[in-house]
């Protein structure tokens, strides 16, 4: 299985080398205004800063928390991940997480992204950071337990760790289906009449889809947190770069 998500992160990694189309003519598609800039971080930074605040106010699940657990109130759509306790799985996300992040620095390989570097390394941050805002105000309201606490083979140590709480929704699908889609829609929009846009957005689906099922055989999460984290994060992916469309397009 390993083998065959290990083949999808490096279809993904390779689409944009691989399918760049020769362009001689400067495109620029984005035009950043000074508004949209400040109301993109003012939104990013006003999410992370309530979410650390919230935070601080977070209690580690105690023993007698895990006891009373109740498996029969987990929606049958999400016990799967129950039956699931997974090392290996929970450290190859991280790595596919982490390869997400290099995804639009690709766009550089042509001409056009590096033209447009600036503009679009401003998109790519505004919407990281809300991205990663929303993620964790998230998890510091919800607080729903890891699908971990109700296995009785994870440790108990780990059980009572506050990250035990932060089940929902998935921050590594959430941040992955970000930087993907991110990628997937900046090079459709610096390439809008390229033949290749089909097989970009198809690597851009796979790297997310790879990292949830990952994070569900890891014990990590529900399927209702990582559908619901693929979601949130293909939205802010495919809605902050719209917002700097030259003309408003």
């Amino acid at each position: 299985m390993y083998r065959l998500l290990t083949l999808l992160t490096l279809v993904f990694s390779f689409l944009f080398s691989a399918l760049l189309p020769a362009q001689g003519l400067t495109v620029q598609p984005y035009d950043p205004s000074n508004a949209t800039n400040a109301i993109l971080l003012g939104l990013g930074g006003a999410l992370t800063t309530t979410s650390i605040m919230l935070d601080r106010r977070v209690s580690p699940l105690t023993e007698d928390d895990v006891a009373i657990l109740e498996i029969d109130r987990i929606p049958a759509i999400d016990r799967f991940s129950l039956r699931n306790l997974s090392l290996s799985a929970d450290e190859f996300t991280d790595k596919l997480l982490l390869a997400s992040f290099a995804s639009p620095f690709f766009l550089l390989l042509d001409r056009p992204g590096r033209q447009n570097f600036d503009r679009m390394a401003l998109i790519v941050f505004q919407g990281a950071m809300i991205n990663s805002g929303l993620i964790n105000l998230t998890k510091v309201l919800v607080r729903r337990p890891r699908p971990y606490t109700y296995n009785s083979d994870a440790p108990l140590d780990t059980k009572l760790k506050k990250s035990s709480r932060y089940s929902f929704f998935s921050g590594h699908s959430a941040t992955t289906a970000y930087f993907a889609f991110t990628s997937a829609k900046l090079y459709n929009d610096l390439y809008p009449n390229s033949n290749a846009r089909p097989y970009v957005w198809l690597g851009a689906a796979l790297l997310p889809a790879a990292v949830s099922y990952g994070r569900m055989k890891a014990g990590r999460h529900f399927f209702t947190d990582v559908l619901v984290g693929t979601a949130v994060g293909t939205i802010i992916a495919l809605t902050v770069p719209s917002l700097h469309k030259t003309g408003g397009e």
